[in-house]
């Protein structure tokens, strides 16, 4: 069932997004494993999403175009997961961590 946004705000769902934003900057921020930052990264992409269409709801005549931009944003989401894991498992094989603070396969060794 949809929401209908008729009964929700916009600053309450601006604040949704907000808080939702900042779990996912903090997630990121403070965890170590490399998966955990990716899903951070990804609740931080969901919570523009929603904004994207929070705010297209509440502008007229732009309705169509908020839900374009969140499924681009799902469809870059998709491709940056795809991505993260794929180098996460390739860093893994090499190095067996998927630790960002032991990360050093990536600087530039003199």
């Amino acid at each position: 069932m949809l929401v209908n946004f008729d009964s929700v705000g916009l600053v309450t769902v601006l604040l949704f997004a907000a808080a939702l934003f900042s779990v996912g900057l903090y997630g990121a921020m403070t965890r170590k494993a490399a998966v955990s930052v990716l899903m951070s990264l990804e609740i931080m992409l969901f919570a523009i999403s929603i904004n994207i269409v929070a705010l297209a709801q509440f502008i007229p005549g732009a309705q169509m175009y908020g839900w374009h931009f969140s499924l681009f944003l799902m469809v870059i989401g998709a491709a940056e997961i795809a991505i993260g894991l794929s180098l996460v498992v390739a860093i893994y094989r090499r190095i067996k961590t998927s630790d960002v603070e032991k990360l050093q396969v990536l600087k530039d060794h003199e």
